[in-house]
């Protein structure tokens, strides 16, 4: 039965559109009639306009006499006739007598002047009249004044008379409206008196597009219409024939209502019918669906059983294509799970629920899962993930780019993982794609290089280390040995010079590999730079525990050495009861470590100022650039005194 329910469908389908169709040619010949019944009104003032301009008072300029002769003329009717000047000047009136603080009409637009020229006559827009709620409409010609000025005559009506003129021609249950060129009420066939001279709705007018048509809309009743208009090419004025959609579809409604009641007892029956014969198969049916979603899910398929034998086969064939399925899967998971690289998986468009491997699991510090089955999805976690140095946003990975299609191949990313652990992969990603070319998922594989790229890092950092390290201590050396030579009086001289000065220049490198560059312990320093020279109990040090930069220990040991080979040349040392006393400490100001060290010398030969030799001038320029002050060399009477001050905040 459901057929022959379509069939009568389709033919209330097509008997709706027919009677719509029927109702809009309607609507628009009654439009069209109205617009002929009221062009034929608004045309029958053209004959008293054509005797008025005429008029011996209108050539000779005599306003009042012309005003007189067309009182006589409407006399008895509700007509208005008025002479006026293009500006809007009126000179005479039926109405109310010209005043000179009468304010101008509006002048006509040059679309209205085009017409009156055209057509010789022009009809006007609804313009409020002289009595309370009354509105009038005008129709106008253009004559000749006196001396040939051109001047406007018109004869206003009121739109009660419109109204009046074209409800013979209105349907029974329609409602005929007259719209001027500016959208505003002329007349209506019903509540006339309520909307004349005002405004129509916007959304019903915003529809009159173009000579004729029809559409539908709500008026200001909120009645839904159907209209159909049609606009004068006279006057600009628009005719409207509108009808409730509720009466257009009343009929409608009566046939579907009988054939709905026709169609639902067939399709009762029709139900009966399927449900006693169709027991069985949808039961079959239910049964097959359960096992293809158990074959969907991984879940065992078990076999059906059916009096129906092809059912039968189906059952059967499922429950094979399970056990093939099976199979494959734990070839694959076998695979995932050995191959030693990590593997992640993902149908989800976002990319935010992936499946992984055991490698993936135990890279990304996760706990171990031994009883979780492959293929279950779990959110990934929040890592951030560099590349060339850049944060790489989650959209920008891998895994997410091969999700929209893309395909990436060994690419290098740095992750910090949510413990803090570092780890570099190098990552490449395919999309998984339908038959049809989709993309319905992503496979990112990665292998962990982050013992290689650590490898690296720590080689190129020693390299670096070792060109440092090795310029400057040519650098230091080239600078000995020039000042040496320099100042040497003899090359047995200079050679002995100069390898004093390295011997102490190494065992400051001595001191600083023993602590892997770290720096050295200023008293260590110390006693390296003089025990070689004289004995430890000529001295007198007092000082607590400072840690000296590379830079700085290399440069207090050339001093040192300095100072302890002048005070046995000349000072201190050069007589069995010279002393010095070395003291040091460390204040700290405004987030500086300041360093203060004083060698004073006692008990030695009187200081007298010399010959600034290389001595002087290393000890005056060593300290240079170091922020604190340099080195201060005082010549007093009981020794030479040299205090150093030094500035070892690291400003890196």
């Amino acid at each position: 039965m459901l057929p022959v329910w379509l069939f009568a469908a389709y033919l209330l389908v097509t008997y709706a559109l027919h009677e719509t169709s029927r109702i809009e040619q309607e609507a628009l010949w009654t439009a069209r009639q109205v617009s002929l019944v009221v062009e034929g009104e608004l045309a029958s003032p053209k004959t008293v306009l054509d005797g008025l301009s005429k008029s011996s008072a209108l050539a000779n300029g005599d306003w009042q006499a012309f005003g007189a002769e067309a009182r006589r003329l409407v006399d008895g009717t509700d007509e208005v006739i008025t002479l006026r000047t293009l500006d809007g000047r009126q000179l005479a009136s039926t109405g109310s007598e010209p005043s000179s603080d009468q304010p101008l009409a509006a002048p006509p637009t040059l679309d209205e002047r085009e017409q009156l020229k055209l057509a010789g006559l022009l009809v006007g827009n609804v313009f409020a009249g002289e009595k309370p709620n009354e509105y009038r409409v005008a129709v106008t010609r253009e004559v000749p004044g006196f001396n040939g000025e051109p001047l406007l005559l018109s004869i206003a009506i009121p739109t009660e008379r419109i109204r009046l003129v074209m409800l013979p021609a209105v349907p029974e249950g329609w409602t005929v409206g007259v719209g001027d060129r500016e959208g505003k009420y002329v007349a209506r066939s019903k509540l006339h008196d309520q909307v004349t001279g005002r405004p129509g709705l916007p959304e019903y007018i915003a529809k009159v597009v173009g000579r004729s048509g029809t559409f539908q809309s709500q008026n200001f009743e909120g009645t839904r219409l159907l209209a159909g208009y049609y606009r004068s090419p006279y006057s600009g004025w628009f005719y409207t024939a509108n009808v409730p959609l509720s009466r257009v579809h009343a009929p409608l409604w009566w046939s579907l209502a009988q054939i709905g009641g026709i169609g639902l007892s067939a399709l009762l029956f029709s139900l009966a019918l399927a449900y006693v014969v169709g027991r069985t198969f949808t039961k079959a049916t239910a049964d097959l669906v359960e096992r293809a979603y158990a074959l969907g899910s991984g879940r065992p398929v078990q076999p059906i059983v059916s009096s129906v034998s092809e059912f039968d086969t189906i059952g059967q064939a499922m429950v094979t294509a399970e056990h093939a399925i099976a199979e494959r899967t734990r070839e694959l998971e076998t695979v995932l799970e050995t191959v030693p690289a990590a593997v992640w998986f993902t149908y989800d468009p976002q990319a935010r629920q992936v499946i992984r491997n055991r490698f993936a699991v135990d890279l990304m510090g996760l706990p171990p899962q031994p009883h979780r089955s492959f293929g279950k999805a779990d959110l990934v976690i929040d890592t951030l993930a560099y590349k060339d140095g850049q944060a790489v946003s989650r959209e920008d990975r891998p895994l997410s780019r091969a999700m929209r299609g893309e395909e990436t191949t060994n690419e290098e990313f740095a992750y910090t993982l949510p413990s803090g652990a570092q780890r570099y992969l190098l990552s490449s990603a395919r999309p998984i794609r339908s038959a049809d070319g989709s993309v319905v998922g992503a496979v990112q594989i990665s292998l962990d290089i982050s013992d290689r790229k650590r490898g690296e890092e720590q080689r190129q950092l020693l390299v670096n280390e070792l060109n440092h390290r090795v310029k400057n201590t040519l650098a230091v050396v080239q600078a000995i040995a020039a000042q040496t030579m320099r100042n040497a009086s003899s090359l047995a001289q200079a050679g002995q010079a100069l390898s004093s000065r390295l011997v102490s220049l190494a065992k400051a490198h001595d001191i600083l590999t023993l602590e892997n560059w770290s720096g050295a312990d200023l008293s260590a320093l110390i006693v390296a730079a003089v025990e070689p020279h004289a004995s430890l109990d000529r001295f007198d040090m007092h000082g607590g525990r400072i840690w000296l930069p590379p830079n700085i220990a290399l440069s207090f040991a050339l001093a040192l050495h300095e100072l302890t080979t002048n005070a046995i040349k000349y000072g201190a040392l050069s007589n069995p009861t010279g002393s010095i006393e070395i003291n040091w400490k460390l204040q700290e100001a405004e987030g500086d470590r300041l360093l203060q060290l004083d060698w004073h010398e006692k008990g030695g030969p009187p200081v007298t100022p010399g010959k600034r030799g290389f001595g002087t001038q290393l000890l005056e320029r060593i300290f240079e650039g170091k922020n604190a002050g340099g080195v201060k060399i005082s010549y007093e009477r009981i020794g030479l005194r040299c205090a150093f001050r030094v500035n070892l905040t690291d400003r890196s």
